[in-house]
């Protein structure tokens, strides 16, 4: 509880300062990282592979964020910038706004795989991705749909749903 009760206030403290400095990539970069631990993924051999399509700084920001982690304290994190037609074996895949609309391609390459489909674009989770990140009251939020996240074979935690808003 005491844990839970942490990250609600950094989450609340980091969304204002970041929505005030405009480093949304930091703030979004924190909650990506923290969703490895929240969310229990089947296999846990190899990397842990984050992948980011359209949104340049995110990847370069989760890529030093993530530098000397683990993700659930046993894989090491690999942050990978790519195209669609380039997505490789991942466990988060990072949509951003500018690549919202391929949203529907996306989700058809991932197939069945454990991925957690994150996006930048308020209303996604309605069409297939497990998480959007959403701007309220001028702070960075994240609402989630436990049933996509789920259809992946993703376990959802307690913290997890603690923290974010349901779909």
């Amino acid at each position: 509880m005491r844990k839970i009760a942490l990250l609600m206030l950094l989450f609340v403290l980091l969304g204002n300062h970041i929505s005030i400095s405009g480093q949304n990539a930091k703030f979004q970069s924190l909650i990506i990282y923290n969703f490895t631990k929240l969310l229990d993924w089947p296999d846990k051999s190899g990397d842990f592979v984050i992948s980011v399509i359209g949104n340049a700084e995110l990847a370069k920001e989760l890529k030093e964020f993530t530098q000397n982690r683990k993700a659930g304290g046993v894989q090491q994190i690999v942050v990978k910038k790519e195209l669609i037609d380039e997505l490789t074996d991942c466990q988060i895949i990072f949509v951003g706004l500018q690549e919202s609309n391929n949203l529907e391609k996306i989700i058809e390459r991932v197939g069945n795989k454990n991925i957690l489909l994150v996006t930048e674009k308020n209303g996604l989770t309605d069409k297939g991705a497990g998480v959007s990140f959403v701007k309220k009251n001028n702070t960075w939020e994240f609402q989630y749909n436990e049933t996509n996240i789920k259809k992946y074979g993703l376990k959802v935690s307690s913290d997890f749903k603690v923290l974010g808003i349901a779909k």
